[in-house]
């Protein structure tokens, strides 16, 4: 970890004078996205010496922005808001300011790269109103490949931009973060292809949200304490605790999405059987008629079972269920940061908006 180079943290007027003003860096970003990231793709394709061909980087470039540039880069804006805030009243001069740049693009193309391997797992055709990428005519069996690519231009973005002591150290938490996230996607797997819904717990679920989602909570802070160079192991462990109820509650708002299924993205979470919070819910509280229906109908790729699921969760009220869950995760959450030591880096302030934030995105 790099040193704490000052263990001072902002009280509790000045964080919110802090939060009261513009943020410029962060601003700057979400404003000019749209270019900043397609300059940073080329400058890294430029600088690559292993790649020659033309058409393999307009690939490179197409893959890098298909999917990341279609919503707000809700990640990057918090890493970079968490760094201001960490920063202080201190401007961040260019070179800086191209790092925070890069570390936020960075994030933004991770989301990307998840999303490529979730919707070929998921066999998902729609994602931002669109063909999923490896829908494309031009894509097909090539898109693992692809995705490999797209992994490996996030190393190499972080290899050209940064210098060797913080590259190990940015690169570790990469590693550790694509491999906690497989780990996830494949419990998720795992739990449906069993289809042994005695298995379908919330203890199970809890533990592959906690799993599938930790990228988008703990990325954006742990970047911003590694450039502000206050990642000591007690924020660091902070962090961890902070993550928990968050990231439970955006897997359990994406599965509500696959229920209301509104364009972004389409899902076959009732066919394939998968272990949702819809699901679990479902079968924790039905009555023995409920679950005869559920056992024969779930997993079903048939029309008519799935619009039999779809009633059922109507019938038990599901949407309303996932509200009170909002509700309930929301106060642990802020248990859990009046139960953290007072001068926790970034600030409560920051956690709070972190959560809302998050459970307001749709990826």
């Amino acid at each position: 970890m790099l040193s704490n180079k000052s263990n001072k943290s902002l009280n509790g007027k000045e964080e919110e004078k802090a939060f009261s003003r513009s943020c410029t860096l962060s601003k700057q970003f979400v404003d000019n996205f749209q270019t900043i990231l397609p300059r940073i793709i080329d400058d890294c394709l430029s600088k690559g010496s292993l790649l020659d061909n033309a058409d393999m980087k307009a690939r490179i470039k197409k893959m890098s922005l298909y999917y990341t540039l279609e919503t707000k880069p809700l990640l990057g804006e918090l890493m970079l808001y968490a760094f201001e805030i960490l920063n202080g009243d201190e401007s961040p001069n260019e070179e800086l300011r191209q790092k925070a740049y890069v570390l936020a693009c960075v994030l933004e193309l991770g989301i990307s790269y998840f999303l490529f391997i979730d919707d070929i797992e998921d066999e998902s055709k729609v994602r931002f109103s669109k063909p999923c990428w490896y829908f494309l005519p031009d894509v097909g069996s090539l898109a693992m490949n692809d995705c490999s690519i797209l992994r490996s231009v996030i190393h190499e973005l972080l290899r050209q931009n940064f210098p060797a002591s913080m590259y190990l150290q940015l690169i570790n938490f990469v590693n550790k973060i694509y491999i906690v996230t497989a780990i996830g996607q494949h419990m998720d797997i795992a739990l449906a292809s069993k289809r042994n819904y005695d298995n379908y717990t919330m203890d199970n679920y809890c533990s592959m949200a906690v799993n599938k989602q930790i990228f988008a909570i703990k990325g954006p802070i742990v970047f911003a304490l590694l450039l502000a160079n206050k990642a000591t192991d007690v924020f660091m462990h902070q962090v961890q605790d902070i993550s928990m109820d968050i990231a439970i509650l955006l897997q359990i708002q994406n599965d509500l999405m696959d229920l209301n299924c509104d364009g972004l993205k389409s899902s076959t979470d009732i066919q394939k059987g998968k272990c949702s919070w819809l699901a679990v819910k479902a079968l924790e509280i039905c009555n023995e008629k409920q679950r005869s229906i559920f056992e024969k109908c779930y997993g079903s790729w048939d029309p008519n079972h799935v619009k039999v699921i779809q009633e059922l969760y109507e019938e038990l009220n599901l949407s309303q269920l996932f509200f009170e869950e909002k509700q309930t995760r929301h106060e642990a959450f802020l248990r859990n940061i009046k139960e953290l030591t007072p001068n926790i880096i970034p600030g409560v302030n920051f956690y709070q908006k972190l959560f809302k934030l998050l459970v307001d995105l749709k990826i």
